[in-house]
């Protein structure tokens, strides 16, 4: 509260110049007594705690002029930002109101009240605010951004590309978001033809979209045609390697539909050189198990924990460790050991936002705390992968 009453220090300051004029006519002398009450009136409130009902009244003897206008966008920002909505509406759509507004002020209150409408929720009315924006050009590119955060949050995914379709041409980052927002269409659409359609769309937009190579390797390999989902699924590890470890499992299904088991093996070997997580790892010692024996398995286990330690390969080398153990209190105390493990993994996040830190076991191609759209990826290190 009290850096709102720093930026109300004009108000003291006007006051004193007020109160301290030499020559004042009656009239003014009415309006002098008038504004001497309300401000005490004002401290008053302060004294007595009531912070929120002096600072209404402030703002209303605050008048608009072009040396007071700043205060008010300050306090209006200020309001939004603490997440005092309505008072910010209040302000922003009092100054649109003033006949005596330049135009340039009333396009800033315009814009600041579709924030507040946006920071609120009233979508319809901060929607026909930005768009009223849309002929000017100073305001055109950033009302188009929150246009877009508008459409992402009603999940109006075709209005959002109509509009990342134009921000693109001023960022190319945009592309990123533009893959991501065909892959929304793709996942509402009823038909897998559809849903190639525009999953390939986001490729076009971003050959880098991991979202739409997975969810292309699943149609494919619903469909039962395997060759196009190895095509897909192993894209993955050159777009982003983070994300290999959901490949894994929707990969060995193809190539044993195939009956190329060797063709999965050599995939988890690129996986290991390219230190593309646990995943491989664990599935690679697997098949050492079932091809070779336990003891090499151990070792490949051994050795590559020693690079990068995890727990998750901790718990998978003494699985390993209780096969190859005889009976007895050894092989129990590495069960129990093993239990207590596994209760720490699956207490344990799997994916991170790697923008804002949100984590979870969920994985959400837009953060739903910062709502930045692929930066949640699988965990890497002692946690993770």
């Amino acid at each position: 509260m009290l850096e709102l009453l720093f930026l109300l220090l004009p108000i003291a300051a006007a006051y004193g110049w007020f109160m301290g004029r030499n020559s004042v006519r009656s009239e003014e002398r009415r309006e002098q007594k008038r504004f001497s009450k309300q401000y005490a009136t004002g401290i008053n409130l302060l004294l007595s705690d009531q912070p929120d009902k002096a600072v209404d009244l402030f703002v209303e003897l605050l008048d608009v002029d072009s040396e007071t206008i700043e205060t008010h966008w300050t306090l209006g920002k200020l309001f939004r930002r603490r997440g005092e909505v309505e008072r910010a509406i209040k302000i922003h759509k009092n100054l649109t109101s003033l006949p005596n507004l330049s135009e340039s002020d009333r396009l800033t209150a315009m814009y600041e009240l579709g924030k507040d409408y946006l920071a609120a929720g009233i979508y319809d009315r901060a929607e026909k605010m930005f768009q009223g924006l849309q002929s000017n050009k100073l305001f055109k590119e950033r009302s188009q951004k929150h246009l877009l955060e508008l459409y992402e949050a009603t999940h109006e995914w075709d209005k959002a590309i109509i509009v990342a379709l134009k921000l693109v041409k001023q960022n190319v980052s945009i592309k990123v978001i533009l893959g991501q927002l065909y892959c929304e269409v793709a996942d509402t659409a009823d038909h897998s033809s559809v849903r190639v359609k525009y999953f390939n769309k986001a490729l076009k937009q971003d050959p880098n979209c991991v979202r739409a190579s997975l969810s292309l390797g699943r149609i494919y390999l619903e469909q039962g045609d395997y060759n196009q989902a190895i095509e897909y699924l192993t894209k993955v590890i050159d777009q982003d390697k983070a994300y290999v470890c959901e490949t894994i499992p929707l990969l060995e299904q193809a190539y044993e539909a195939k009956r190329n088991s060797h063709g999965f093996i050599d995939f988890l070997h690129t996986c290991v050189e390219q230190e593309a997580g646990i995943t491989a790892v664990i599935k690679l010692s697997e098949k050492m198990a079932e091809s070779q024996s336990i003891e090499d398995a151990e070792s490949f286990m051994a050795n590559a924990l020693e690079k990068h330690p995890t727990m998750r390969g901790f718990h998978h080398l003494m699985g390993l460790h209780i096969k190859a153990a005889d009976v007895g209190s050894a092989r129990d105390s590495l069960k129990r050991l093993q239990r207590m493990v596994h209760e720490h993994i699956v207490q344990r996040p799997n994916y991170k936002c790697y923008h804002c830190g949100f984590s979870g076991h969920t994985l959400y191609w837009q953060c739903p705390s910062c709502k930045s759209w692929s930066t949640t990826k699988p965990i890497f290190g002692l946690d993770g992968e």
